[in-house]
């Protein structure tokens, strides 16, 4: 299914079939008429007036994630609360009662219920809300089921042109406490849906992945320390001098919190339940430290929080919290990984409007790479031929490729042997982005640079960290 906007106007154009008379008759009440199809050519007109007499804040932090949560007769209820909400604007009471047909067997219909919520989602963009939504199937105990997530845009109207087509970009960020992590640090759909770029994943890397760089003391995994240098001068483009000296200052700080965190969630195996739901990019409140303080017990074999570790959150929060330009610093290293990332899904949309559906070039790839690896080796090469962004995405590639499916990994293999012996196992070579475009030449058989339009120099530090 796809969806295409309505020349001259608010319409939306729903492209394939919902096939759903309980839509239809949403849409098109013709009284005593037989039940009508959406097929191509149905147009939803977006009604500015219905739409602003929805709670659309209350609908997606609070309505939607507790129906997705809730189970058994209590869900019914929990989506009678969810309907009364949309029921101002027609189209999104429509749009609802179909993902709730269409769920009971998530599988089945799976892409027509990413096609419902594309709708949702676009048909709030066409009406200036900027509230999405995003689902996905979960396999488990007794069957599958289709989680719903909730998120807000905190952009404005930035874009990015590849191969001379323009993709609008959207910077998103979870607006439930469903708990469920997105995977994701950036996805692209359709080109011409745009592309999107989560705000919260953009975060946790940049806090707890870039920023350690930063302080050349510190006791790094062996593709940090060989990373620092590269990833540390490209950074330095993007950032003041003062901005520098704030993440060297602190990034200590981040880094022993991690590391409690991470040994507080270890005793886990002993039996503490004691958890640390997120850490901050300025550490804990002053509610947070007397929480640690109260459960710190140095006796037992498996204590919640070690007195040390109390102790520490305390001190490095403060310094955090007192060193000057750490907030502004965050803000800017956080656009810059975003940027990067928005990079690697412009490459997919260019691909997705040039190829059609049709296999991808991938020369001298692994014999076993697929479609789907393919299509991933081309937007991480394009990556590392960014100039502004080159060693961080070749980084961020290494950095997941040991906990990403088997063909990823097989392609990021690839592709990092390619521009220098070693691979990942080796520094960035001095002269990346031009290795890695003269490999786009030679793979893909063209090499093209994004350009970004109006992304924001600066993007909200998200609070959001779950430890390990």
């Amino acid at each position: 299914m796809r969806l295409r906007w309505a020349t001259g106007g608010l319409g939306l154009v729903l492209g394939g079939s919902l096939a759903a008379a309980s839509v239809a008759a949403a849409l098109f009440p013709t009284p005593g008429a037989p039940p009508l199809e959406i097929r191509d050519g149905t147009t939803i007109t977006v009604d500015p007036a219905a739409l602003a007499r929805v709670d659309l804040a209350r609908v997606h932090e609070e309505l939607v994630p507790d129906w997705t949560a809730a189970t058994g007769g209590v869900r019914q209820l929990h989506l009678e609360r969810v309907r009364r909400a949309v029921a101002p604007d027609p189209n999104l009471l429509a749009l609802l009662d179909r993902v709730a047909e269409l769920e009971s067997e998530p599988v089945r219909h799976g892409p027509e219920l990413q096609a419902v919520l594309r709708a949702w989602n676009q048909y709030l963009a066409k009406g200036g809300a900027d509230w999405r939504l995003g689902g996905e199937v979960v396999l488990g105990d007794p069957g599958a089921r289709f989680v719903v997530k909730t998120y807000r845009v905190v952009t404005g109207e930035p874009s990015v042109t590849m191969g001379g087509a323009t993709y609008t970009v959207e910077v998103r960020r979870r607006a439930d406490a469903l708990g469920a992590t997105d995977a994701w640090l950036g996805r692209m759909h359709d080109h011409g849906d745009g592309i999107v770029v989560l705000l919260d994943r953009l975060t946790s890397f940049a806090l707890d992945e870039v920023w350690p760089l930063f302080d050349p003391e510190l006791e790094l995994s062996p593709l940090q320390e060989r990373f620092a240098p590269a990833v540390t001068t490209e950074l330095a483009r993007h950032l003041s001098e003062a901005e520098r000296a704030a993440l060297a200052e602190t990034a200590a700080d981040r880094y022993w919190m991690m590391q409690a965190v991470g040994g507080i969630h270890d005793r886990h195996a002993c039996g503490s339940a004691f958890t640390v739901s997120k850490l901050a990019w300025n550490g804990f409140e002053v509610r947070d430290l007397t929480t640690f303080q109260q459960h710190a017990d140095g006796g037992g074999d498996c204590p919640e929080v070690l007195p040390e570790e109390a102790l520490l959150f305390a001190t490095r929060s403060w310094h955090v919290r007192h060193t000057p330009n750490v907030r502004e610093a965050l803000e800017h290293l956080v656009a810059v990984v975003g940027a990067s990332v928005v990079v690697h899904e412009a490459r997919h949309a260019a691909d997705d409007r040039a190829l059609e559906g049709q296999r991808i070039p991938c020369i001298g790839c692994p014999p076993e790479t697929s479609h789907v690896g393919a299509l991933e080796a081309s937007a991480y090469a394009a990556g590392f031929a960014d100039p502004d962004h080159g060693a961080l995405a070749l980084f961020q590639a290494c950095r997941v490729a040991d906990e990403a499916s088997v063909d990823v990994r097989g392609v990021v293999e690839f592709l990092a042997g390619e521009l220098t012996p070693g691979g990942c196992g080796d520094a960035p070579p001095a002269d990346l982005t031009a290795r890695a475009a003269a490999l786009e030449q030679r793979v893909f058989l063209r090499s093209e640079r994004a350009a970004l339009v109006d992304f924001p120099a600066g993007l909200p530090v998200s609070s959001e960290y779950r430890g390990r």
